[in-house]
């Protein structure tokens, strides 16, 4: 079976089992059958000499040879089974001459064993009955049963009773026809039945053979989503759901890593970033000078103005690039209000108006938060800003904010088109614009300040729903009017 399919070889294993099974039962009942019938023979023989034996003994004591051959072939005449039936009855005076027999053509009267035509087959059983043994000799085509005629103690001769196999067989081939028929039937019944429960067996492990290989190919989220259910509580069962928690596991490490090649990623580009920007800062700073020197003490023709106008935009948008590289500034401990909150509403409330956007805005903290302002602040400006250019005009934004006693959480949500895998990878690198507006370091900025405030940002895209959700974690610090957590702003 070593090439079969495993869909073929459990199915052909129970069928052999089936097979194997029905047929050493039915060796089983046919051996039982074959000793209760020489079993039977053996009790039937038995009795027929002891009667035969009892019969004989007076009639040799009177020496009526004519009555003692009548008693000897009553049983050769009787109506009884043909394998019942002896096929030799002989009896011997006590010199182990034929005092009458069943077949007196081979055996005759005062003849002594051996006849001539046994070519030895007899010798045997002469010995036995010179010995005056008693009981059952076997040969190749039957047996000969030796039962001893007495009166009164004394031994008067010997009564041989000839059984051959042929007869015996007749009897067992009908029962062995019967037990073959009846082997047959339950094979076929049995055997779809085997092929039909192995086919049941092998296809849940068949299934779930396709789902392991299918892990190196497709999320295991994807595949978990898709794991049937499991029937029953049997040692499969059991199986699909230890599969199913690994795939869950599996898709949480895969997570984890990915979030910790991102966070090295990103760690890596800030500090470059800011070492850059703090070197740019010098040149920068030394530039804005001499461009503010030559307007006061330089020609003030109109062909200069423009040129030094030119040069200080570029300049000072250098100087607002290299500003948002810099994250690293220090961070006020003054706590998050709700007024801070109203703040951010209040300063993104043009560029809703500009394109027709609705805000969805509910918000339910305390009175303060424990948690710097400052960043949280930018942090759901800068969230807000992109999620106002992501949404499609006359769109809709919506902010949730709320906050449970350990944490604050953060969640910005538009309808806008929808952040492809591949694009969420590189979402927070610096000048990673998906609009093609903006600068591209709004959400790299974000990234930073939530890596300083030992936070977590994630994002969840799908076509018409992209999702922002930022946890923070608050001091332990009692927040003042906790109780009124549950409020909206």
């Amino acid at each position: 079976m070593r090439g079969l399919s495993y869909r073929t070889k459990v199915p052909l294993q129970i069928v052999l089992v089936v097979v194997v099974t029905a047929s050493t039962i039915s060796a089983a009942v046919l051996g039982h059958a074959w000793r209760d019938a020489e079993r039977e023979l053996s009790e039937h023989s038995e009795s027929l000499g002891r009667v035969l034996a009892e019969s004989l003994a007076p009639l040799m004591l009177r020496d009526d040879l004519w009555r003692a051959w009548e008693v000897v072939n009553t049983p050769m005449e009787a109506a009884m089974e043909e394998h019942r039936r002896p096929s030799t009855i002989i009896v011997l005076d006590p010199e182990s001459r034929v005092y009458v027999s069943s077949d007196p053509q081979r055996f005759r009267v005062q003849t002594t064993l051996p006849v001539a035509d046994d070519d030895g087959r007899l010798d045997p059983l002469i010995r036995l009955v010179r010995e005056q043994a008693t009981g059952r000799l076997r040969d190749d085509t039957g047996w000969w049963l030796l039962i001893p005629v007495s009166m009164d103690g004394v031994r008067m001769g010997t009564v041989l009773i000839r059984y051959d196999r042929p007869g015996f067989l007749d009897r067992f081939h009908g029962g062995l026809i019967q037990v073959a028929v009846a082997t047959l039937a339950v094979i076929a019944v049995l055997v779809p039945l085997g092929w039909w429960m192995g086919t049941r067996v092998a296809q849940p492990l068949i299934r779930l053979t396709h789902y392991i290989e299918a892990v190196g190919r497709r999320s295991p989220g994807e595949l978990a989503a898709t794991l049937p259910p499991p029937e029953g509580r049997d040692e499969v069962a059991r199986l699909y759901e230890r599969f199913a928690t690994m795939l869950v596991e599996l898709e949480h490490k895969q997570d984890l890593e990915r979030q910790v090649v991102r966070s090295d990623r990103l760690a890596a580009i800030g500090r470059l970033s800011a070492g850059i920007a703090h070197e740019i800062n010098n040149p920068l700073g030394g530039m804005l000078n001499a461009v503010n020197t030559y307007r006061r003490h330089g020609q003030s023709d109109p062909f200069t103005q423009r040129t030094l106008s030119l040069i200080e935009r570029g300049l000072l948008q250098i100087r607002e690039i290299v500003g948002a590289l810099l994250v690293e500034a220090r961070i006020t401990r003054d706590p998050l209000t709700r007024h801070d909150v109203e703040d951010v509403r209040m300063l993104v409330d043009y560029d809703l108006r500009r394109r027709s956007i609705q805000l969805d805005w509910r918000v339910g903290i305390p009175e303060a938060v424990q948690i710097p302002a400052t960043p949280v602040r930018q942090i759901l400006i800068n969230l807000l800003l992109n999620a106002i250019r992501a949404a499609a005009s006359g769109g809709e934004v919506s902010v949730r904010l709320s906050y449970d006693g350990g944490r604050l959480a953060l969640e910005v949500a538009n309808d806008g088109a929808h952040i492809s895998e591949s694009q969420r990878d590189r979402l927070f690198e610096p000048f990673a614009d998906t609009e093609g507006r903006g600068n591209g370091l709004g959400l790299w900025v974000t990234y930073q300040l939530v890596e300083q405030l030992r936070g977590e940002i994630v994002v969840t895209s799908r076509p018409g729903d992209t999702r922002f959700h930022v946890t923070l974690p608050v001091a332990e610090e009692e927040t003042a009017g906790a109780d009124g957590a549950e409020g909206l702003v």
